[in-house]
């Protein structure tokens, strides 16, 4: 076999195929006709023969580096279609997402622990001794202030406020919840410990303050400001706490492999188990927001609202699906 020749006839296909890719990355895949598209996969499987060709003859290795490259670069816009931006996302948050959750459910379930625990705790203790809602776990800051305790012995929920700011309230709430997501996701990476000491003082927080409104008559009215976005707000929350365990837990013990080849291994999952939770926060902040501080609103209408939200978001993370609704996207244009 001529190997000069060989090269001569197949590099016009090469470089017609570096176009249609260049073209695509710049534009998008509606950049490309259907007859571009189909031309983009004809070309595509082409030089991936030619690729195992090259390494057969064993073709110089500038060759079988621009070979091989072109053919990663055709194959990601081929087969993965990275321009379809909202269709992707839209796949990650109804498909990938859920079984991200799914696979690290225990993950999630243990943050889960580390949360409640700790909540009971507090509420139970600060019952029995109302001192222990000053006690500082993070020196200058006490589980309950000054100010808020001061409110809640005036019977006065401090939230009240809220209902009038309502667009400027949810924006803020919204950026508090997931300022906590973070740090329960981000401080995974100190060998899970920061994970662990955000998600029991969140929870001895909480419980210590409910505990407290108990004392006074008042959890009935936090436990209705609570309820229409507690559910997707802690879901969230003991999610991300999850995804920092399983950083945390990558570190602690990584098995076989070097520490940060096992941080690699889990890191995307991780990641994701995050990013899936920013919608979920966003629509938490505006029902906390929008709806859990309204006065004139029945407490049993915000139960209800805590309710469909729970059945929404248990259906959501575990009823089956396929990801065969999604394909009809580049790769089914190419045929």
């Amino acid at each position: 076999m001529n190997v000069q020749r060989w090269l001569k006839t197949r590099r016009p296909n090469w470089e017609r195929l570096e176009q249609l890719v260049n073209l695509i990355e710049r534009q998008g895949s509606s950049g490309l006709s259907r007859q571009q598209l189909q031309e983009l996969g004809r070309l595509y499987r082409s030089a991936s023969a030619d690729l195992s060709r090259a390494r057969a003859l064993k073709l110089g290795q500038d060759a079988q580096s621009y070979l091989n490259n072109l053919v990663v670069k055709a194959h990601n816009q081929v087969y993965q279609t990275r321009k379809d931006h909202w269709q992707d996302l839209a796949k990650f948050l109804w498909v990938r997402f859920p079984a991200l959750v799914r696979r690290h459910i225990l993950y999630v379930g243990f943050a889960t622990a580390l949360f409640l625990t700790p909540f009971w705790i507090g509420y139970v203790y600060v019952q029995k001794d109302a001192h222990f809602g000053q006690l500082e776990l993070v020196k200058g800051h006490p589980l309950i202030s000054d100010e808020l305790w001061h409110t809640i012995e005036e019977k006065r929920m401090w939230t009240d406020s809220a209902e009038k700011m309502s667009p400027l309230a949810s924006t803020l709430i919204a950026t508090n919840n997931i300022r906590v997501a973070i740090l329960a996701f981000v401080l995974g990476i100190t060998f899970g410990f920061g994970t662990v000491f955000v998600l029991c003082l969140n929870g001895i927080s909480v419980g210590t303050i409910l505990g407290a409104c108990r004392l006074y008559g008042m959890d009935d009215k936090l436990l209705a400001f609570v309820a229409p976005h507690g559910i997707l707000e802690l879901s969230s929350i003991f999610i991300c706490g999850g995804a920092g365990l399983l950083l945390g837990k990558a570190l602690l013990f990584p098995g076989e492999w070097r520490r940060v080849d096992a941080l690699k291994l889990v890191a995307k999952d991780a990641l994701y188990l995050f990013g899936g939770c920013v919608p979920l926060l966003t629509v938490a902040g505006l029902i906390e927001g929008f709806i859990s501080p309204r006065t004139d609103l029945d407490p049993n209408a915000k139960y209800l609202v805590s309710i469909a939200t729970m059945v929404c978001l248990i259906i959501y993370l575990f009823a089956p699906r396929t990801e065969d609704a999604w394909k009809g996207s580049t790769e089914s244009r190419l045929k």
